[in-house]
């Protein structure tokens, strides 16, 4: 399980799903600016670099994208200002690309009534590992970047089955912005 958010959450999310317009990603050209620690209760706008919470791993939050971290766990929350649905996404501690394969293979929780559901095997490539879930009338898509010192960050997208996913996915788009952040606090890529 990789964690529950509120139901107040998800009913603005849900919200989001059932008024959203689909539209294309226009992709944030690569950038090597500093990486925000987020607040919570504070909305992050596109462009802005971000790191996960509690972890070494930041990313873009991408064009016609809104960030903030839920007040009620370590976690991000995406919300399209003109696409259905949201992207959460959570820092890896401490796990090998083993414990990673296995974890995004289980059902995924995301509130007391959304269950995300495994449609298939976690596929691997390089240090990507994606997979692919069902919930309802809600299609999801996980994919975790195992960075340095088993580090790492998931990104869970979720948005109405009937829409198609964009080529590349806006987690393709996500997982190409990733930065990980040294010990020394140093910049390194995946």
């Amino acid at each position: 399980m990789i964690a529950t958010i509120s139901a107040r959450t998800t009913v603005i999310a849900l919200c989001g799903l059932l008024l959203g317009v689909p539209v294309g990603w226009a992709q944030s050209p690569p950038a090597r600016i500093a990486a925000v620690d987020m607040q919570a209760g504070q909305s992050y706008r596109a462009g802005t670099r971000v790191r996960a919470p509690n972890g070494a791993a930041s990313f873009l939050i991408p064009t016609g994208w809104r960030g903030e971290q839920l007040d009620n766990l370590a976690a991000v929350l995406l919300v399209s200002e003109k696409e259905a649905g949201f992207v959460l996404a959570f820092a890896i501690l401490n796990q090998t690309e083993d414990e990673l394969f296995a974890l995004l293979g289980e059902p995924q929780p995301i509130s007391e009534t959304v269950v995300f559901e495994p449609t298939g095997p976690v596929t691997r490539k390089g240090s990507i590992l994606t997979a692919a879930y069902l919930a309802g009338s809600l299609a999801g898509r996980g994919l975790a970047v195992m960075g340095p010192d088993l580090q790492g960050i998931i990104f869970l997208h979720a948005r109405p089955q009937k829409e198609p996913w964009g080529v590349p996915s806006l987690l393709d788009q996500l997982a190409d912005q990733v930065q990980f952040t040294s010990s020394t606090g140093s910049s390194l890529t995946p």
